[in-house]
């Protein structure tokens, strides 16, 4: 579960909150905004930071190595795709029309037979 930014030194500490700083940098090279609803948390079983908000097409997360990626969480089949930018991800999710390549090949061949 994530936390809004009213308890975010009591969740992030360390080397934890370096990798936060990491993220919102990428949010702002991304052009993006963040606000009051902005969830942060961190991945219990990866140890990646990420940072999430519902005006956009994915999230931010950074590894415990510190390296920062896009994630895209399909909709229909929850399957995850990562990016090294915001805009890939985007384009991504323009390109699938919100679902997946995964999902997309489903339904075409659904389509075929």
């Amino acid at each position: 579960m994530g936390v809004n930014m009213d308890n975010l030194f009591s969740k992030f500490h360390g080397a934890d909150l370096e990798r936060l700083a990491d993220c919102i940098t990428a949010i702002r090279k991304a052009g993006l905004s963040t606000d009051r609803h902005t969830m942060a948390g961190l991945n219990d079983s990866s140890g990646n930071v990420w940072v999430w908000s519902e005006d956009w097409a994915g999230c931010v997360a950074c590894s415990i190595g510190f390296d920062v990626f896009w994630v895209y969480s399909c909709p229909e089949c929850g399957e995850e795709h990562e990016f090294k930018t915001y805009s890939e991800l985007e384009e991504y999710v323009s390109q699938y029309d919100s679902q997946c390549d995964s999902c997309a090949e489903v339904i075409y061949s659904k389509v075929a037979v």
